[in-house]
């Protein structure tokens, strides 16, 4: 039997796919859980048509997570990869600037805010290391 290592990559997708999979599986069947980021504010503001829109963007995610698990069994470009980090430093200016900007949202709202920043940072890096 063959011992291969797992190329970076993979790994990286991989794992971003998996992170963001979670909480789309959250925002589309349980957008309750959320309130967990929430202020008393955010959770007070909660009606039927917010659990719509948290249910449009799970699928979004879970939309993304596919595509990142997808690619995590292809060879990608060093173009691709550094879309991806684009991708998740987009999605860390959206929690930061939701944090700053409204009432809504509460400190642990930073702990995806920075795990998509570190999935940035990791996949820059992986983009500067590929041919």
């Amino acid at each position: 039997m063959e011992n291969v290592k797992p190329q970076p990559t993979k790994i990286y997708l991989t794992a971003m796919a998996a992170f963001w999979f979670i909480f789309g599986i959250i925002t589309t069947f349980f957008p309750a859980l959320m309130n967990l980021f929430q202020t008393e504010t955010g959770i007070s503001a909660v009606t039927t048509y917010s659990d719509h829109i948290w249910r449009h963007d799970g699928l979004d995610i879970i939309a993304i997570s596919v595509l990142l698990y997808t690619l995590s069994r292809e060879t990608v470009s060093r173009n691709i990869i550094r879309a991806v980090a684009v991708v998740a430093l987009l999605v860390t200016f959206a929690i930061i600037s939701s944090l700053l900007t409204t009432p809504y949202w509460n400190m642990l709202f930073l702990v995806p805010g920075l795990s998509c920043f570190a999935f940035a940072i990791w996949g820059f890096m992986l983009a500067n290391k590929t041919k």
